[in-house]
């Protein structure tokens, strides 16, 4: 995760979020590292300049801010474009390139309702556009995460903002997730949830080289060599992965046979 990406800022404003509904103040959090941080060093990560780089870090904020681990670390990861989907093939859950992602049929229900909205508007002076269906699919994944990590206290949810193609006011469309934070009752819903966080969705450019080696199915790791194979198989077009998918359930067919 580089220092002030969109990742960084993103994944930054969770800590934050987290650990003022959690009534913590830095020094707390900076203290509970072995070896302590410095307040800075938690500042800088609330701020974005300074991310978590590694997943031994990452453990750490989640031991301080008293969430789960794995939960966080899906996060982390997510925030980087790698999500966490379940293989059809051999039923284990393997990352995803965000740009790869099924989006689901509500995530394409709000992608068509924001390009509407942006083609209703659309002139030859004014040509704005929504994001795209990738960036809502990403954005719904990165919710879903947040709610298995926070609970049932905080309410996620996101929106979309148009963009304008314009080379002196331009500005571009995003989906803005939202973090409220109140407390449930009865009928699963929420007395006056507070806006505790805003942040964009990221919108990664590069994937993180290489995923696999140390974004791992949660019981077991995965070796080097598994990991690279694993990478160049996830950069395929669609229609090689299916064809190496099959070719995968054939060896196991086979397998079962003479076995």
């Amino acid at each position: 995760m580089k220092s002030g990406s969109s990742s960084a800022v993103a994944f930054g404003r969770v800590l934050k979020a987290v650990r003022k509904r959690s009534s913590k103040n830095q020094t707390d959090v900076a203290a509970s590292f072995s070896p302590k941080l410095s307040i800075a060093a938690v500042s800088m990560a609330e701020s974005g300049n300074r991310p978590p780089k590694t997943e031994a870090m990452v453990r750490g904020y989640a031991a301080a801010l008293e969430l789960d681990d794995d939960d966080l670390l899906e996060l982390w990861w997510a925030m980087q474009g790698m999500v966490e989907v379940e293989d059809r093939v051999d039923e284990r859950r393997r990352p995803q390139w965000w740009r790869q992602l099924w989006a689901s049929p509500q995530a394409e229900l709000d992608h068509t309702r924001a390009d509407g909205e942006a083609k209703s508007v659309w002139t030859p002076n004014e040509e704005t556009y929504a994001p795209t269906l990738e960036t809502f699919a990403l954005s719904e994944s990165i919710c879903a995460i947040l709610e298995h990590l926070l609970g049932d206290t905080w309410k996620i949810g996101y929106k979309s903002e148009m963009g304008l193609r314009d080379p002196i006011d331009g500005h571009l469309a995003m989906v803005v997730i939202e973090l409220r934070a109140g407390y449930p009752r009865e009928g699963n819903s929420m007395e006056s949830p507070e806006l505790i966080a805003t942040f964009i969705c990221p919108e990664p450019v590069t994937r993180p080289n290489p995923p696999d080696a140390t974004m791992r199915p949660k019981a077991e790791t995965i070796s080097p060599d598994v990991a690279w194979i694993l990478s160049s198989v996830e950069a395929m077009p669609a229609r090689e992965r299916a064809a190496v998918a099959g070719f995968i359930h054939g060896l196991r067919e086979g397998a079962s046979v003479f076995s």
